[in-house]
């Protein structure tokens, strides 16, 4: 049941909370104020038209005040787990969850490199009759943060361990615009002047062939027709031009990848990561 506060005192609320990142829609004409961000989430939505929502169970990683997730909700997911390793949005997403009336399951504090582990004992703690394979997902949502990681690919492996194959990954990031080239730019160390953002909370930006051979890398099938590429005004960067990107991927069968291939991410020590024991059987 949804909360009945009244506009007026919704607004006063949403005041008290130092900040906020989304801007969610609580109803009555209600809309929490975050940042200035809609071209770009707007074009994740183009991308997101292409996934089925109805029924299908969801994890959102760096999930934040929770949008994404409250939105996969909107949209018929029957369960929804929103991740974040940032504790002080637990209170956004706590309050927002409330005023809808959602059944989103929040489990903050929990970095995008151990999130299978930790998944793991988090199903133990609360679904201890599931199977494993009845701990993975349908839809992994991935928004915003692979630019944020100093190390993406691990973060991209970790989000294959908890998506069924034939799922699907939605992911957006910062990315280079270059037709001709695949590489990952770093964005520098201060006070060196940054490639990227002037942000030390950004270390990478794919170009967009880049982006879809680490998602390869990853048993992950890029869909082409969902790619979306935000024409906002670019950032320009030296000899470089950063826009967003979002597309969705599907998850594959490690038995249908290169054999040698195969054997190279099995090569756990040299190759972390990756679950291939569960997704391989899942």
């Amino acid at each position: 049941m949804q909360n009945k506060r009244t506009p007026e005192q919704l607004r006063a609320e949403i005041q008290n909370f130092r900040f906020w990142y989304h801007k969610i829609d609580l109803g009555d004409g209600v809309i929490t104020p975050g940042l200035d961000f809609d071209d770009i989430w707007e074009n994740i939505r183009k991308s997101r038209y292409y996934i089925d929502y109805k029924d299908k169970t969801v994890l959102d990683i760096g999930s934040w005040d929770g949008m994404w997730a409250f939105e996969a909700e909107q949209l018929g997911a029957k369960i929804i787990v929103a991740t974040d390793c940032r504790y002080e949005a637990y209170e956004n997403f706590l309050f927002c969850k409330e005023v809808l009336g959602s059944k989103a399951i929040p489990f903050y504090n929990v970095s995008p490199y151990y999130l299978f582990n930790q998944l793991n004992v988090f199903f133990q703690e609360n679904w201890e009759e599931h199977k494993p394979y009845e701990r993975l997902f349908d839809v992994v949502q991935h928004l915003g943060l692979l630019y944020h990681v100093r190390d993406p690919l691990w973060t991209l492996f970790q989000a294959r361990n908890c998506l069924r194959t034939g799922g699907y990954l939605l992911i957006e990031t910062g990315a280079v615009i270059n037709d001709e080239s695949s590489f990952m730019l770093f964005n520098g160390v201060p006070p060196q002047e940054q490639r990227i953002y002037k942000d030390v909370t950004t270390w990478w930006a794919p170009t967009i062939t880049c982006l879809k051979e680490m998602l390869r890398a990853s048993l992950f099938e890029p869909d082409e027709k969902t790619i979306c590429i935000l024409h906002r005004e670019p950032l320009k960067s030296e000899k470089h031009v950063i826009m967003r990107v979002s597309l969705v991927a599907q998850a594959i069968s490690p038995r249908n990848i290169d054999p040698q291939f195969y054997r190279e991410l099995s090569r756990t020590y040299r190759n972390p990561g990756l679950a291939l024991d569960i997704i391989e059987n899942y």
